[in-house]
């Protein structure tokens, strides 16, 4: 159970769930960087960042603009507190309550005979036995097994961009605020249906298929800031093959952000935000909802 909190830890904070992060090795100043936009009114501005939750250790990724975003802002927001042991306590007693099966329930009966079998293999390839896996909910099952496969890919759970700017953060002397909690991402996991549940679990299995090419031009797309490539890959397949999850993992969610960057904007000071880029490409995302409000986003990287 205690390898379940530390795979939580990055999942959760991406918005899709969380993984241990910590600090990004960088030897220079990237000369393109992740994509990152601005609101301003007359009292207060706002950078929107969209964040990688799990890295290669030595990826390049801070820009001047960044660090100039950063020094600006008086206050950074994260989307979920993933490392106060509060936090980790709250995922621990989570992944037990949301994320285990019933006694007498196992994956294989979930997933159903043919479903399960194509699993099994693939989990086999990553030297993950179905075992293992069996007491999980479909939701952690793929989970586990996302992390485990990138890491052989070459991602540390203890790299991502989160670590890196809060301790940037703590060190300005920022006040530091997150979106949610690791309960309510937790909750917001547990509470697909059935149907919704599998059908989520159906998009992130077929990425197995060709896992490492998809990570890296995932990765190549969030450096250099191509909001295209990360719209297709992060978020197209749950879009089109799990419309329901879709909707409750990133466009509810989406919808709850946007109402609380306009209150941030109606109040004073400069505030760097930093969320999944998932949450800031493409239609119905942050981004995309406050251009609907009559809000003049600006891309500054």
């Amino acid at each position: 159970m205690r390898k379940c909190v530390g795979l939580m830890k990055t999942v959760l904070a991406a918005g899709v769930a969380a993984v241990a992060m910590a600090g990004v090795a960088v030897a220079e100043k990237a000369a393109t960087g992740p994509a990152m936009w601005k609101l301003a009114d007359d009292d207060s501005t706002i950078y929107l960042f969209g964040t990688f939750h799990i890295l290669p250790p030595d990826v390049e990724w801070e820009t001047a603009a960044y660090d100039a975003a950063m020094k600006d802002a008086e206050t950074t927001i994260t989307e979920a507190d993933t490392e106060s042991p509060e936090a980790q306590a709250a995922v621990l007693a989570g992944v037990q309550q949301y994320g285990l099966n019933p006694p007498g329930v196992t994956l294989s009966s979930i997933l159903g005979e043919d479903r399960a079998a194509s699993f099994s293999d693939i989990a086999a390839e990553y030297g993950v036995s179905m075992q293992m896996l069996e007491p999980y909910r479909p939701w952690l099952a793929s989970l586990t097994l996302s992390v485990v496969a990138m890491q052989k890919a070459g991602f540390d759970p203890n790299s991502g961009v989160e670590k890196v700017l809060l301790a940037q953060a703590a060190q300005e002397g920022d006040a530091v605020e997150h979106f949610e909690t690791a309960t309510e991402q937790l909750e917001m996991l547990a509470s697909l249906d059935d149907e919704e549940m599998l059908a989520n679990f159906d998009a992130t299995t077929v990425q197995f298929n060709e896992f490492d090419e998809i990570m890296d031009r995932m990765l190549t797309a969030w450096r250099t800031g191509d909001t295209e490539t990360l719209e297709k890959d992060i978020i197209g397949l749950v879009r089109e093959d799990a419309p329901d999850a879709f909707q409750k993992l990133f466009v509810d969610r989406n919808k709850k952000w946007t109402v609380l960057i306009q209150d941030i904007l109606a109040d004073e000071g400069d505030t760097f935000i930093a969320v999944g880029a998932g949450h800031l490409v493409g239609e119905d995302s942050v981004i995309d909802l406050l251009e609907e409000e009559g809000l003049k986003i600006e891309r500054v990287q």
